[in-house]
C-alpha cells in the first residue's frame, strides 16, 4: 500500500510543472487583457458631450460594440438642444415637424407642392428636384436610414396636414429588413438612431399597426428615468422587433471594458448578417416574409392618396448590394394596382459603383437624372405653366394613376 502511493505520487511529479507553467502563462495572459483593457479606456475614451462631432477615429472604433442602451443614455442629453442630431433626428412628431418650417402649401411663385417621405436618399432627389424646378415646393420628412414602415406612418401621420398634390413613398432597398422593427437602433447597432416608428403585419389581408411605446424624444428621456416605462418599452421590442437581442441592447457593468466592447460588435455583425439574410440574399429578397408586408404598404398608401385626390408615386431606390432585386419584388403589385412609380434600378444601376459615394449615397448626377424621372411623372399627370421636364422614356419606368 505504501509502495503504492509512492509510485502514484511520482508518477504525477513530473506533470506539476507543466501545469504550474500552463497557470502562470494564463495569468499573465488575464493580466495583460487587463493592461489593454485598461489602457484604451484611459488612452481612447469616447465624449461624454453628447454633441462631441469628433471624437476621433480609434476612440469611434472602441465605442462601436457598447450596448444599444448605453449608446442612447449617451446620445440623449436634458433637452433636445442638449442631445445628439442623431437623437433628434427622425421621429415622427407633428411638433418637431412645424419648428423645422416644412411648408404647408406652395409659395407665391410656385405652382405645385411635392410631399416626400423616406430617408437622406429620398431627401437628396427632392433637393435636385428643386433645383431642377424652381416651381416646385418640397415637404420632406424623413428618418436615418428609415425604412419602409416608417415613411408609410410619416405619410399617415402628415395627411391633412399640407395641401401637396403629389405624396411620394420613399423604399430603400437596404432598410427593407427594417420592417421587422420599431425603432432605428436594434438594427442599426453601431450608430443607434433612437426614433421610433410601427410594426406593421397583415391579418386577414389588412394591414395591422403596432404602435409603439415611445413616440417622441421628450417621451424617451422620461422612461429612461423610469424603471417601469422602460421596461414596458423593451419588453415591447423583446415581443415584435425582431433584431432585438438583450446581449447586444442592454446594458450593464460590461460595457466598461473594451475588451467586451470588441467581442459584443463582433456578435452584432453575425447576428444582424443572419437576420438580414432570411431577407434578403443575392438571388433576391424572400418574398414569404416582408414582401407581403411592403405590397400591402405600396396598395393603401396609393388607394388613400388617389382618395384624398392626390397623385402618389412609389419611388424604389435600389442601392448597393441589391441590383434591381427591390423593383422586382414590388413590381407585380405596383402593375396591378397601377400604382405610379419610379425605380432606381435602370436610371442609376446599384450594380455600377460609379454612382455611388463612399458613404453609400447615390453621386449627385444619379440624384439629377432620378428627379428629372419623377418629375417627368409629375408633369405628365398635371398641366403645369412652365417648361415641362423631359428626359428619355427609358428612364423611368411609370403608370398614371
Amino acid at each position: 500500500m505504501h509502495l503504492h502511493s509512492s509510485y502514484t505520487l511520482s508518477s504525477d511529479s513530473p506533470k506539476n510543472p507543466a501545469i504550474r507553467k500552463s497557470l502562470v502563462m494564463g495569468l499573465w495572459i488575464v493580466f495583460f487583457l487587463l493592461v489593454f483593457d485598461f489602457a484604451v479606456n484611459i488612452l481612447f475614451p469616447y465624449p461624454s458631450d453628447p454633441q462631441a462631432m469628433s471624437p476621433g477615429q480609434l476612440n469611434t472604433y472602441f465605442e462601436y460594440g457598447r450596448s444599444v442602451e448605453g449608446k442612447l443614455s449617451r446620445m440623449v442629453g436634458a433637452t433636445d438642444e442638449s442631445s445628439s442630431s442623431l437623437a433628434v433626428a427622425g421621429w415622427l412628431d407633428p411638433q418637431l415637424w412645424k419648428k423645422l418650417d416644412l411648408p404647408v402649401s406652395p409659395e407665391p411663385d410656385q405652382d405645385l407642392l411635392v410631399a416626400i417621405y423616406g430617408m437622406s436618399f429620398s431627401n437628396y432627389v427632392g433637393d435636385e428636384m428643386k433645383a431642377i424646378d424652381s416651381k416646385l415646393g418640397v415637404r420632406a420628412i424623413a428618418g436615418p436610414a428609415a425604412p419602409p414602415n416608417y415613411s408609410y406612418a410619416a405619410y399617415k401621420l402628415d395627411r391633412g396636414r399640407h395641401q401637396a398634390d403629389v405624396v411620394i413613398l420613399g423604399i430603400l432597398a437596404s432598410s427593407v429588413k427594417g420592417l421587422r422593427t420599431m425603432n432605428g437602433s436594434t438594427w442599426q447597432f453601431e450608430a443607434p438612431a433612437p426614433y421610433t416608428y410601427p410594426r406593421y403585419v397583415v391579418d386577414n389581408g389588412k394591414l395591422k399597426e403596432i404602435s409603439p411605446k415611445i413616440q417622441s424624444l421628450a417621451q424617451l428621456r422620461t422612461a429612461f428615468q423610469d424603471e417601469e416605462q422602460w421596461d414596458a418599452a423593451v419588453n415591447q421590442l423583446r415581443e415584435h422587433d425582431q433584431f432585438f437581442n438583450p446581449f447586444l441592447f442592454e446594458h450593464n457593468w460590461l460595457d466598461n471594458s473594451a475588451i467586451v466592447r470588441l467581442i459584443r460588435r463582433a456578435s452584432a455583425q453575425r447576428y444582424q448578417t443572419a437576420v438580414t439574410n432570411q431577407v434578403h440574399d443575392s438571388t433576391g429578397f424572400n418574398k414569404e416574409l416582408d414582401i407581403p408586408v411592403l405590397s400591402a404598404i405600396a396598395k393603401e398608401f396609393s388607394a388613400t392618396a388617389k382618395a384624398d385626390g392626390k397623385l402618389p408615386i412609389v419611388l424604389i431606390i435600389n442601392d448597393r448590394g441589391y441590383d434591381d432585386h427591390l423593383f422586382q419584388a414590388l413590381k407585380p403589385t405596383l402593375e396591378s394596382n397601377s400604382i405610379p412609380y419610379v425605380s432606381t434600378h435602370n436610371i442609376a444601376p446599384a450594380t455600377d459603383v460609379r454612382n455611388f459615394i463612399g458613404d453609400g449615397h447615390f453621386v449627385q448626377s444619379a440624384n439629377k437624372l432620378i428627379a428629372k424621372s419623377v418629375l417627368e411623372l409629375i408633369n405628365t399627370n398635371f398641366e403645369r405653366s412652365h417648361r415641362v421636364v423631359s428626359v428619355p422614356s427609358e428612364a423611368a419606368t411609370h403608370k398614371k394613376p
